[in-house]
């Protein structure tokens, strides 16, 4: 069964995604982002947002894709709030905002075309999950 999700569409490289926007703070242009050594590559950096360092998560590695280009100052990006944690997630494009039909975790925009809905609570738990593996002393990804 169909349900009516309100959700803010945005586009990584060639691929078009969609987030409902109970998760979203806002929509920034990231300040200077500082990469962090030995980092896996779903953490883009750290930049800081109205005083509070934040993490720069990279949504196609986190998935399991090739990681997108380094993200930097001037960028676009989506703030994240989901299970007490808030990060950024670096976008190309912020396409926008609609209340659009999900169905099996998909969306389907006004064109008939399928997006990705994203769970931002399992993105940051993959995230986590890949930072403490490094941390752990496994190699990064």
């Amino acid at each position: 069964m169909a349900e009516l999700r309100n959700v803010i569409v945005f586009t990584i490289g060639a691929t078009r995604y969609a987030v409902e926007l109970r998760w979203v703070r806002e929509v920034v242009s990231l300040g200077f982002v500082t990469g962090v050594p030995t980092a896996p590559v779903a953490l883009g950096g750290v930049c800081n947002l109205h005083g509070q360092i934040l993490p720069v998560l990279d949504v196609s590695a986190v998935l399991g894709h090739p990681p997108g280009p380094p993200a930097r100052q001037g960028d676009g990006a989506l703030v994240l709030e989901t299970e007490g944690v808030v990060c950024a997630l670096r976008v190309d494009q912020v396409d926008h905002v609609a209340s659009l039909h999900e169905s099996g975790g998909e969306i389907i925009d006004a064109g008939g075309r399928t997006l990705t809905l994203l769970d931002p609570a399992m993105i940051v738990r993959i995230a986590l999950e890949m930072i403490t593996a490094v941390g752990a002393g496994e190699p990064a990804a």
